[in-house]
C-alpha cells in the first residue's frame, strides 16, 4: 500500500535502517517531506488528531537524528 498515509512510514523506516551516510541523510528528507505533505493533507480534519501527533513526534525524531548524524559519519 503506497496511500500518503503509509508513504512516510516506508520512507522513515527506510531511513533508519540505512547505513550509507548520503544515502541515510536523503531518505531522511525524503522522509521529513513526505510527513510534511501528510501533515498539510491533514489540515482541517479533526478526526485525525492521533495520527497528526504521531507525524509531529515522528518530526521530532527526525530533527534528533539530523543533529546527531554526524556521529555516524565520524565512525566511518
Amino acid at each position: 500500500m503506497d496511500t500518503p498515509d503509509y508513504r512516510w512510514r516506508q520512507l522513515f523506516v527506510a531511513a533508519l535502517v540505512e547505513l550509507d551516510s548520503e544515502k541515510f541523510s536523503a531518505r531522511l528528507a525524503a522522509a521529513d517531506d513526505a510527513i510534511f505533505d501528510r501533515l498539510l493533507g491533514l489540515e482541517g480534519k479533526t478526526e485525525s488528531d492521533e495520527e497528526r501527533l504521531t507525524l509531529e513526534d515522528t518530526m521530532q525524531d527526525i530533527r534528533l537524528l539530523r543533529e546527531n548524524c554526524c556521529h555516524f559519519r565520524a565512525r566511518k
